[in-house]
């Protein structure tokens, strides 16, 4: 479709933030449609339900000159971002739960990935940014962890390629539902830094990055994947000067060119702090563009950005050759995904207690025995159980985990530690003689600018001192890790060490039962 202007190209290449939940409102709902009706390519969505949000999203569309494209960060499922869809467990987990040579896993797997996949078309979603393919080999990343399927790259290959195919999935007319986008290209695995603060430094040599970091990407574009979201890192074996975002070398000569990848090529959020401390925002823009950005997802502003794009061309700077190879990608994601189609999409009845059924069967999988004799599983209680949440965010967290294990032991004494809670202030709940075994959960989120993946100091030193307290006592002692695997490694004396891999409730309940019920 013939674009009417330079500025409407350039509108087309940028994509904002929209908040599901303030749709809802008449005036925000308006600013969106002003902004839709100015040529915007389309929307990252955040928050919303699964009632009015996709009303809403059906009213923006009905402003649009040209389809917009709505994309969503839905790793987890539709519920991690709308009430009212299905929440699935994080990669890491749906990696520790399928065995890929058991045909009944894989149809599992594949059953999450066709309720991912109608969720969010049915919620006016079209593309969505999973999987992550990064190799997440090493243990104080603080912002990828279980976000990525493990930390090999093998493993990555193999889910990724299984998300890209079931979330691509064709209709019988061609057409598809979604686009999946590979991230985080180059590979954001090996940094102990968030790029939603910092610039991360990824210093591996270009032979570990060609053995490692890459093949999940090249496989990814080889898998046909939609998009590829590019990460704010700096990394000097590939260009020693430019960050990834900025950089030529690595996204046209090295992703485009080199692996022959021909789909779009999306920016991580531009707002994030990684580039936002050092770059004006229309300078982040236009770096960004010369590298060979197709969209600019989530700028600080939607018509600054624009206006710093135009003028770049303007002025020579870039050149509407340029700018007409994005829009022609982005045109060309519109016609795949049947968008420009005088029928429309019909939704299909959508059962989202058949998808709920499918999450909680993959979290209850999940749950792994890393270290210790699962043999004395369940554990042996006459007396009772002394339970310590660590709760490292203060959400009050742990209940589905202490309701369930309520109901399975009985007796249980549960304490809720917080990151201000010192060792002094235990010594009222260190009484374990009414306990025959002693239990801590933990729940430390990995969560955007948190900067670590660990457990806070004084609730590591709380957890060394419960666990003291118990072997001297010569009572059991189980640590469950909710979120990170590799909190897990700071506490081996315990008896078992056991990986949920995510919080969902599914999984609390599940290690519940492990502890407490054969089953």
């Amino acid at each position: 479709m013939k674009i009417r202007s330079l500025r409407h190209a350039v509108s087309q290449m940028v994509m904002p933030r929209t908040e599901g939940k303030l749709l809802s409102d008449a005036s925000y709902r308006g600013d969106m449609a002003k902004l839709a009706e100015e040529g915007i390519g389309g929307f990252i969505l955040f928050g919303g339900d699964i009632e009015g949000t996709p009303r809403h999203l059906a009213e923006l569309q009905s402003r649009a000159e040209l389809p917009l494209l709505v994309s969503s960060d839905v790793e987890r499922g539709l519920g991690q971002q709308l009430d009212g869809g299905t929440r699935f467990p994080s990669q890491r987990a749906v990696a520790s739960a399928i065995k890929r040579g058991s045909s009944k896993d894989t149809a599992l797997l594949h059953a999450m990935l066709d309720a991912v996949r109608t969720e969010a078309r049915g919620a006016g979603i079209h593309m969505v940014f999973s999987p992550v393919m990064d190799v997440n080999n090493n243990p104080d990343n603080p912002i990828i962890c279980t976000r990525s399927f493990g930390e090999d790259q093998e493993t990555v290959e193999w889910f990724g390629r299984q998300y890209i195919r079931g979330l691509q999935q064709r209709r019988p007319d061609g057409k598809r539902d979604l686009l999946a986008c590979a991230k985080h290209f180059p590979g954001h695995g090996d940094t102990d830094q968030d790029s939603h603060s910092v610039l991360p430094v990824i210093r591996a040599d270009r032979s570990r990055l060609n053995r490692v970091e890459l093949p999940p990407f090249r496989e990814a574009v080889k898998d046909g994947v939609g998009m590829v979201m590019i990460a704010h890192l700096l990394v000097p074996a590939l260009d020693p000067v430019k960050p990834v975002t900025f950089s030529k070398k690595v996204v046209t000569a090295l992703l485009r060119e080199g692996m022959e990848f021909g789909g779009i090529i999306i920016s991580d959020a531009l707002d994030m702090g990684a580039l936002s401390k050092e770059y004006p925002q229309d300078e982040i823009a236009i770096r960004a563009v010369e590298a060979g950005m197709d969209i600019l997802l989530h700028p600080i502003d939607a018509r600054t950005t624009i206006d710093a794009v135009v003028k770049a061309v303007e002025g020579g700077r870039l050149t509407e050759q340029r700018i007409q190879e994005s829009v022609d990608r982005i045109m060309a994601a519109k016609k795949e995904l049947g968008l420009f189609d005088r029928n429309g999409w019909t939704a299909p009845k959508i059962d989202y207690e058949k998808h709920r059924q499918t999450a909680r069967e993959l979290g209850r999988k999940a749950l792994t025995v890393v270290s210790g004799d699962r043999k004395i599983l369940p554990l042996d209680i006459r007396k009772g159980v002394a339970c310590f949440v660590l709760d490292d965010d203060s959400q009050d967290m742990g209940g589905p985990f202490t309701q369930e294990l309520v109901k399975r032991i009985g007796t249980v004494k549960s304490t809720t530690l917080t990151p201000d809670v010192c060792i002094a202030d235990l010594s009222s709940h260190l009484d374990l003689s009414g306990a025959d075994a002693v239990v801590i959960a933990i729940f430390s989120r990995i969560a955007a600018s948190k900067g670590r993946s660990g457990i806070s100091p004084a609730l590591r030193d709380a957890a060394f001192e419960v666990l003291r307290r118990a072997k001297a006592a010569g009572k059991r002692s189980a640590v469950i890790s909710f979120d990170s695997p590799y909190i897990l490694g700071q506490f081996v004396d315990a008896d078992l060490l056991i990986a949920g891999y995510d919080r969902m409730d599914a999984i609390q309940e599940a290690a519940a039962e492990m502890l407490g019920s054969k089953g």
